[in-house]
């Protein structure tokens, strides 16, 4: 064993008496708050880590900001957490300081977590990764960051995903079922197809031999019956030339409904004239008057509109008041939303607004939504003949346009009709 001179026993104890110094003064310096520090044994050694004063309300933002953060050395050691990260784990914070943090990741994940910890060594790194705690999986967002070079370490922040992965499973539920629903749509569109089908062909063909023949059989004996029994016939006839313009009108609904919407900058003016000609045969006969104002042109459905104009028209035409000559008065306009009543939908922006006021019959207001659906009638059969599906096309068709009808009335006083269609920035 080689003796040490004097002088190198003397030199070594000066510098034992400097490092006890400067661990005196940083004990005093941690004592008096203004340096955080923290040691943990690694390979038989004991390292202390300090975090100095000037970043102390950094430390207590990491603290407080709600989202797990680790320090995490080069070889994979953590050397700092926050209280949210133990938290998130469920370990105390003694048994996560000097633990490894690949512990901590889930099997599955080991192998996308040291790629991203590579990449942080020299810059940063983010991605989704599984941690693994007493077999608790636990979905987290990391987001890495090298320290250097002021800490030779990798900085760690840590989102639980928990409650976003159940939310993503809650939405995935959603959409299978709603592709089920959508699934059973198709079918009942099928089926619906089929069904109109049916009603066009089989169905009406009935109808038709029961009319004919119930004709037939007036014209060739009708001096040999009652006036009872060609009362009976006449029924017959009328309820079957009922039952098949009611088959007619749901066709028409139900192609509504379901057909292909192309819009084309139409004129609504053309459209109504044509409508207008369309229907001189019935408004000479009920010595009606139209006026049609200028209407602006519109990307629509043509020969949806067309309908609209019509089903409207003869509504008029069909309500109007014994003794007065019918006046059918068809205007346009831009209005705000705002001015637009509030029964409406949620809108905002300007809307077309077509108007169709008559001097009809009118109807009492407590009945302005009910005559827009299906089979909805206020008046009998013996008043005023027709289907109960006119006016519920005429909503189809508008909501096809992505507008909506609306209608006012007073007994006696006449009925307005409202179309409003939302404006758009080329109109």
């Amino acid at each position: 064993m080689i003796k040490e001179s004097a002088d190198q026993l003397i030199q070594r104890i000066t510098e034992l008496e400097n490092r006890l110094a400067e661990s005196e003064q940083l004990i005093d310096a941690i004592r008096a708050g203004e340096v955080d520090a923290f040691a943990i044994s690694a390979n038989n050694r004991s390292e202390v880590y300090t975090l100095q004063s000037g970043d102390y309300a950094y430390r207590v933002l990491i603290e407080e900001f709600g989202e797990g953060a680790v320090n995490v050395t080069e070889d994979g050691i953590i050397v700092y957490t926050n209280s949210c990260f133990c938290e998130l784990i469920g370990l105390p914070y003694e048994k996560v300081i000097g633990s490894f943090i690949s512990d901590l990741i889930h099997p599955d994940s080991k192998a996308a977590f040291d790629r991203c910890f590579r990449e942080a060594l020299t810059g940063k790194c983010k991605g989704e990764i599984d941690l693994e705690i007493d077999a608790r999986i636990i979905p987290v967002y990391i987001s890495l960051t090298s320290l250097q070079p002021n800490l030779a370490t990798v900085g760690i922040v840590i989102s639980d995903l928990s409650e976003t992965k159940k939310n993503e499973a809650v939405i995935l539920q959603y959409q299978k079922a709603l592709e089920i629903k959508n699934l059973e749509l198709l079918q009942s569109n099928s089926e619906l197809a089929s069904f109109a089908y049916l009603a066009s062909h089989d169905l009406q063909e009935p109808l038709r031999k029961i009319g004919i023949f119930c004709g037939r059989i007036l014209e060739k004996d009708a001096d040999k019956f009652s006036q009872v029994t060609t009362d009976y016939f006449n029924r017959i006839m009328g309820a079957s030339n009922r039952m098949q313009n009611l088959i007619i009108a749901l066709l028409n609904y139900s192609r509504i409904s379901t057909s292909e919407i192309l819009l084309t900058e139409s004129s609504l003016s053309r459209i109504a004239e044509e409508v207008k000609s369309d229907l001189n045969e019935l408004i000479q006969e009920a010595k009606a008057t139209i006026e049609i104002s200028p209407l602006p042109k519109l990307k629509v459905i043509p020969l949806q509109f067309s309908q609209l104009f019509s089903n409207l028209i003869m509504n008029s035409l069909k309500y109007r008041k014994a003794g007065t000559n019918p006046v059918i008065k068809i205007s346009a306009g831009l209005v705000q939303a705002a001015a637009i009543p509030e029964e409406g939908p949620s809108r905002d922006g300007q809307y077309w607004r077509i108007e169709i006021r008559d001097n009809g019959i009118g109807f009492d207001q407590q009945y302005a939504d009910r005559i827009f659906e299906l089979f909805q009638r206020l008046h009998g059969k013996s008043e005023y003949e027709g289907t109960g599906i006119g006016l519920a096309i005429c909503k189809k068709i508008v909501q096809n346009h992505n507008g909506f009808i609306s209608a006012t009335g007073q007994p006696g006083a006449g009925a307005v009709f409202n179309i409003y269609l939302p404006k758009t920035e080329n109109e």
